[in-house]
């Protein structure tokens, strides 16, 4: 049995499958078959790209459903090329069809089960009207601590005294 022979038998066994001909069973043990043939008449095991389209024959159900909630469906999904990048990178889509892919984990890794976002928080960077007003109100609000320290230093704030420690007399500025 020479490589295009194997290459044929194995689309004449996908045009049954595709037919609803050959059951689930039967496909298999005809791809067994059809590996020992070829491996008693070659001595070698068949070519990669051989072996790879009769185990897309053995899981053709698998690959041919299309349903779009086959992953929560089954327990143990198997999607197809073009499933899996319309899941994650939203390829082969409608124009208005639903616009949610799949978002990697490490988007989601710092919020935990209460919805909240547990990551190490990030100062914002102030813009520069920001960083203005706060100038402005800073400046303002150092005059006016500066005028009450002055006032305070000089002994003329309401509410001070001065206590002489070896009298104990108190007085009242």
């Amino acid at each position: 049995m020479d490589k295009a022979l194997l290459h044929e038998t194995i689309t004449e066994i996908y045009k049954r499958t595709k037919a609803g001909k050959l059951a689930r069973q039967e496909r298999i043990e005809e791809t067994m078959a059809l590996v020992n043939a070829y491996y008693d008449s070659t001595g070698e095991q068949p070519d990669v790209t051989a072996l790879d389209r009769m185990a897309n024959l053995i899981i053709y159900e698998e690959l041919s459903d299309s349903h779009p909630d086959k992953v929560t469906r089954t327990e143990y999904p198997i999607m197809s090329d073009e499933q899996l990048a319309r899941r994650k990178e939203g390829k082969h889509r409608k124009k208005n069809d639903n616009p949610r892919i799949e978002v990697p984990l490490s988007i989601g890794q710092n919020f935990g089960t209460d919805g909240k976002n547990h990551s190490y928080p990030v100062r914002r960077q102030r813009s520069e009207r920001e960083s203005a007003y706060v100038d402005k109100a800073s400046l303002s609000q150092n005059k006016s601590r500066r005028r009450k320290y002055r006032k305070f230093i000089s002994g003329k704030s309401p509410g001070q005294f001065t206590v002489n420690i070896a009298t104990g007399e108190k007085t009242y500025h």
